[in-house]
């Protein structure tokens, strides 16, 4: 007998789920929920690479957000003055009309910037936080 399956519902903003579709049809993906499976694996793919860090490295933090949502702006500024022991240079980019990208070279030990990443993915706002591991 297969794998046992859960039915959960998520919730979406309508612009995020008609791209979502429009991808799929492009990558022949049967379901949208085929596709979320491989983007759950993908996700704890990364958690796992990420908590299994050890030692000082560099590295970038690459973020995504909407800059338009209530008191976003200064929470991602708190958390970076927080950091500044590990946070080398910052840039800032804007996307379009309300989306920023910033990125964060980095310098310090796993945990230290496992953190920080951390604490900028669990922001409401936050798009996408991706950690490159660029040497040691």
């Amino acid at each position: 007998m297969g794998e046992k399956i859960a039915r959960i519902s998520i919730t979406l903003p309508e612009e995020l789920l008609r791209e979502l579709d429009r991808s799929l049809k492009s990558q022949d993906y049967a379901s949208r929920s085929e596709a979320i499976r491989d983007a759950v694996r993908d996700f704890l793919a990364n958690y796992k690479w990420r908590s299994e860090l050890e030692g000082e490295f560099l590295g970038v933090v690459v973020m995504v957000y909407d800059h338009e949502v209530r008191g976003l702006t200064e929470e991602i500024l708190e958390i970076q003055h927080r950091s500044e022991g590990i946070i080398r240079s910052s840039q800032h980019l804007h996307l379009d009309e309300r989306n920023c990208m910033e990125t964060l070279l980095v310098k310090g030990t796993a945990e230290e910037i496992r953190k920080l990443a951390d604490r900028l993915g669990a922001l409401r706002g936050v798009k996408q936080v991706k950690l490159v591991v660029a040497g040691t």
